[in-house]
C-alpha cells in the first residue's frame, strides 16, 4: 500500500455509539479477504474510543456477542483517551455527535497535521472542507442503522488529496455496510435524509401498516410478521426487476378494485407529499448541523 497506511495497520473508531458500532460490526465481522491485497485494506487492530466507561462498557458488551474476527482483527477499547488512540492510528472514523467535532478534534490538530492519516468521516452536517483543516485526505460518508446487519446504505464523497489505493481501502471497509454509493458532496445533504434519516420514515410507514392490521381485527404478531413481509418483498421486486415504482405499482391495480381505492384516499391524505416534504425537511436540518457548535 501507498502512503502512510502499512499492511498491519492501525484503525481508530472516535465516537463509537450507534453508527460507530454498526462499523466496528460490519469491519469486523467482514468474510475473510480473498487475495492478499484486500486483506491488506482490514487493520491488523481497531481502538474505540468513548467519553466514559458507560458508553466502553456497551462497546464492550457488544464484542462479547462475536467471534473471532474473519480477518484476524483484534479490538481495544477505551475512553477519554483520543490522543493517545491518533497517535497510533494510520485511519480515523470519526463517528462524533456534529456539536461535539470542534472540541473533540482541535486538541488533535498537531498529530493529525503531522501524520495525515485517512478520516473517514460519518458525521452529519461537516463538509470536507471543514475537515480538511484536520487532515487533507478526508472521506466523508452518511450510511444508516441497518448497516449493523449488513443491510445499509453507504453514500461516499472523497476529498481531491484521497489517493486511489485509499479510496479502495475506504470501500472495502465502507462497503460491508450493504450498498456503496458514491456521489459528489453537493449531494451528501441530500443522501443524510433518504439515506441516514430514511430508516425511521421507512418504520413510520412498516408502523402503519401493522397498526392497519390490528385495527382490522388481525393479531399483532401475524400484523407485524406481514407488514414485514410486505416491505421486505416489495423493495426486492423492484430492485429485482429494476422497473420503476410506479409501473409496479399499477400493476398491483384493477379498475374499481381495492386497491386503487386505497391509494386515493392517501392521496387525498397527501402520503406522498407528506413523506418528500419529510425528507427534504431533513435534508434542510442537515445542512446546518456543521454550523452548530
Amino acid at each position: 500500500m501507498t502512503g502512510k497506511i502499512t499492511k498491519d495497520y492501525t484503525l481508530s473508531i472516535i465516537g463509537c455509539g450507534v453508527m460507530g458500532q454498526a462499523l466496528l460490526s460490519a469491519i469486523y465481522n467482514a468474510p475473510k479477504a480473498t487475495n492478499e491485497e484486500l486483506a491488506s485494506f482490514y487493520p491488523s487492530k481497531i481502538i474505540t474510543c468513548n467519553h466514559d466507561q458507560k458508553s466502553t462498557d456497551q462497546v464492550l458488551k457488544l464484542l462479547e456477542t462475536y467471534g473471532e474476527s474473519p480477518n484476524g482483527i483484534k479490538v481495544e477499547c477505551s475512553f477519554d483517551e483520543n490522543e493517545k488512540a491518533v497517535k497510533d492510528s494510520e485511519v480515523i472514523i470519526l463517528a462524533t455527535k456534529p456539536y461535539l467535532v470542534e472540541s473533540i478534534l482541535t486538541p488533535l490538530k498537531p498529530i493529525l497535521q503531522n501524520k495525515q492519516q485517512v478520516i473517514i468521516s460519518i458525521v452529519a452536517g461537516w463538509t470536507i472542507e471543514s475537515l480538511c483543516q484536520y487532515s487533507r485526505k478526508v472521506s466523508r460518508v452518511m450510511t444508516n442503522t441497518p448497516a449493523k446487519f449488513g443491510y445499509g446504505c453507504a453514500v461516499v464523497s472523497h476529498s481531491s488529496e484521497v489517493d486511489s489505493v485509499e479510496k479502495a481501502l475506504v470501500k472495502e471497509l465502507i462497503s460491508k455496510v450493504g450498498s456503496y454509493v458514491e456521489l459528489p458532496e453537493k449531494n451528501m445533504d441530500a443522501a443524510t435524509a433518504l439515506v441516514g434519516s430514511g430508516p425511521a420514515f421507512v418504520l413510520l410507514i412498516l408502523e402503519s401498516l401493522m397498526e392497519s392490521g390490528i385495527k382490522m381485527g388481525i393479531p399483532l404478531k401475524e400484523s407485524k410478521e406481514c407488514a414485514i413481509k410486505v416491505l421486505e418483498g416489495t423493495a426486492k421486486m423492484v430492485e429485482i426487476t429494476g422497473e420503476h415504482p410506479s409501473v409496479l405499482k399499477h400493476q398491483v391495480c384493477t379498475p374499481g378494485g381495492t386497491t386503487i381505492a386505497g391509494l386515493c384516499v392517501m392521496e387525498d391524505k397527501g402520503v406522498k407529499s407528506g413523506i418528500i416534504r419529510g425528507v427534504e425537511e431533513a435534508c434542510n436540518v442537515a445542512s446546518k448541523l456543521g454550523k452548530k457548535k
